[in-house]
């Protein structure tokens, strides 16, 4: 089946590349602003990522755990991440993007779904406004705490 655009998200981060980079990819950072992630699970060491490098994670959406099984089939840190993880309904991956720009970061966000059949091709054509729902709060989470930590770093100084 052909791949679905479900969302995107871009925003300019007044701040450098590498902080934008360690709060989207350590789960010390993850943990604070995705309400819903639980847990990540690598086989390995988390400091050892990289494209091909498997894991679980454990999140929770509404009031349902699931555990689903990612991959990274890109992992160019700081500037590239694909994740793909797959489930009944399809092949879900999410593409995250950080560009260095004179003020500081642009980052951006796509998640598209291969559906597993039509009737997922389907459901995802009719409820795909929904995917900004629920990934808006997250991405705006990541950015308050991103200011947060720098906030907390220059106060130290």
């Amino acid at each position: 089946m052909k791949e679905i655009h479900c969302y995107r998200f871009e925003s300019e981060i007044y701040t450098n590349m590498e902080l934008v980079s360690e709060c989207l990819n350590k789960d010390e950072h993850v943990l604070k602003w995705n309400t819903q992630i639980i847990e990540n699970i690598y086989n390995g060491n988390e400091e050892e990522l990289r494209e091909g490098a498997t894991f679980i994670t454990r999140q929770k959406i509404g009031k349902k755990v699931y555990e689903l099984q990612g991959k990274y089939t890109k992992y160019e840190p700081p500037n590239y991440a694909t994740v793909e993880t797959e489930t009944k309904e399809g092949l879900s991956k999410t593409e995250y993007i950080l560009e260095e720009t004179p003020e500081g970061t642009n980052f951006i966000v796509n998640v598209s779904l291969v559906p597993s059949n039509w009737l997922y091709k389907l459901v995802t054509q009719m409820f795909k406004w929904s995917f900004k729902h629920v990934f808006d709060e997250q991405f705006e989470n990541f950015i308050e705490y991103i200011y947060q930590i720098e906030s907390l770093a220059s106060h130290k100084c």
